[in-house]
């Protein structure tokens, strides 16, 4: 599932990017700082942050004058949903499924596979 349709945009891609590196809240001159030499103007990163926040990505606070922005969501989060919205729209989730685990690293079926005895079945506690 690519950008659009998780509902971002490649800049709101980069912006949550940056803000899940940098584990604290950002103000828009350094979200701006830490995009390297991609120099997006104040305007932009700010009406990005905004559009970020009205989509429930991040949340805001303000200290003295200037706004300071976090992730609700951490980026594991975020790789489910992608993950979970891939399946759905696959039309044949347990295709897909396999698919993807024949795909993985052998250290990443094992993984799994402890996560999935840790899962209690349907009935059980």
């Amino acid at each position: 599932m690519d950008e659009a349709r998780s509902g971002l945009g490649p800049l709101e891609t980069t912006v949550l990017d940056a803000l899940w590196a940098s584990g604290t809240p950002m103000s828009v001159r350094e979200v701006i700082r830490s995009l390297g030499e991609r120099r997006p103007a104040y305007t932009t990163i700010s009406t990005v942050l905004e559009n970020l926040r009205r989509k429930g990505w991040v949340d805001r606070e303000q200290i003295g004058r200037l706004w300071f922005y976090r992730p609700i969501r951490d980026r594991a989060s975020h790789a489910a949903q992608r993950m979970h919205g891939a399946l759905t729209d696959s039309g044949n989730p347990h295709a897909t499924l396999l698919r993807f685990v024949d795909d993985m690293a052998p250290e990443d079926v094992d993984v799994l596979r402890g996560l999935l005895a840790d899962v209690p079945r349907d009935g059980e506690s």
